[in-house]
């Protein structure tokens, strides 16, 4: 056999040893994650290692990775471990999420039928704004389609500027600098100069548009829904043929999508009451 097919084997065989590891580790995290949620609020190295029949050695280490992670917490007078107050956070996201989708979800369909459009739902998300849930419309055609669970291009989208709108500059710098400012048709607004002005426009009037940004011959609306504390939640949108978002259309579809968002912000709020 060639030398060469035998090194190739071997640097297959040890990056699939790697991942292996790595799988292992995550593995044997997620158990001390669930033990400590389950056996808690405060256990020691010995203690873990003894319950899962793993090695003090990588019980620490691993505890300590999730600690830089704040998933786990060193309470300093016992050198004993708890769960982060980051788990606390992602789990009441994970709740919002679900809650929010649940309790949209009518809306968007009511807001559909009224508009006859395609329309959305979208969400902050870490990195960028993502589709929570959708409702096409049978009058529409829209090629550049995102589905539920994917990312809207934030910049160019109405969705997703009603969203980064109402974000923090930092994070709005944040997304953009993941993601870019992608030109897609000549109305695509590329420069992060004229995207912040348009930022501060939909801030001050409650709602955000997409003019052919995205797609020539497509055109949007969008308005944000707003915790009690004025924080995002996530934003609504119709979006259709640009022949049908001028004058008199394009007032009644942006009274909708505000009136639209308005709803599901209030019965959010009644709901964490």
């Amino acid at each position: 056999m060639p030398l060469v097919s035998i090194t190739k084997k071997k640097h297959s065989r040890k990056r699939e040893n790697g991942a292996s590891g790595s799988s292992k580790s995550l593995q044997k995290a997620l158990r001390i994650l669930l033990y400590m949620g389950q056996y808690g609020p405060e256990l020691g190295v010995t203690q873990v290692a003894s319950a899962l029949e793993l090695n003090k050695t990588t019980v620490h280490r691993l505890l300590n990775a999730m600690e830089n992670f704040e998933l786990i917490e060193k309470n300093p007078d016992n050198e004993r471990y708890r769960l982060g107050l980051k788990l606390h956070d992602l789990g009441a996201k994970a709740i919002e999420s679900r809650t929010l989708r649940s309790e949209a979800h009518g809306f968007l369909v009511e807001m559909g039928r009224r508009s006859n459009e395609a329309v959305s739902l979208a969400v902050p998300d870490r990195g960028g704004v993502v589709c929570l849930d959708r409702v096409d419309s049978p009058h529409t055609v829209i090629s550049v389609r995102t589905v539920v669970g994917a990312r809207f291009p934030a910049h160019c989208t109405a969705v997703g500027k009603a969203v980064l709108a109402h974000l923090s500059q930092v994070e709005v710098d944040s997304i953009l600098a993941a993601n870019g400012l992608t030109r897609f048709t000549p109305h695509t607004i590329t420069r992060v100069s004229e995207l912040n002005k348009n930022l501060r426009l939909i801030r001050e009037r409650g709602y955000a548009l997409d003019k052919q940004e995205l797609e020539r011959g497509l055109s949007g609306v969008a308005a944000p829904i707003l915790a009690r504390d004025g924080r995002i939640l996530a934003a609504v949108g119709i979006a259709g043929p640009t022949l049908r978002f001028r004058g008199k259309e394009l007032a009644r579809q942006i009274a909708l999508a505000k009136e639209t968002a308005s709803g599901i912000s209030a019965r959010v709020r009644d709901r964490a009451l």
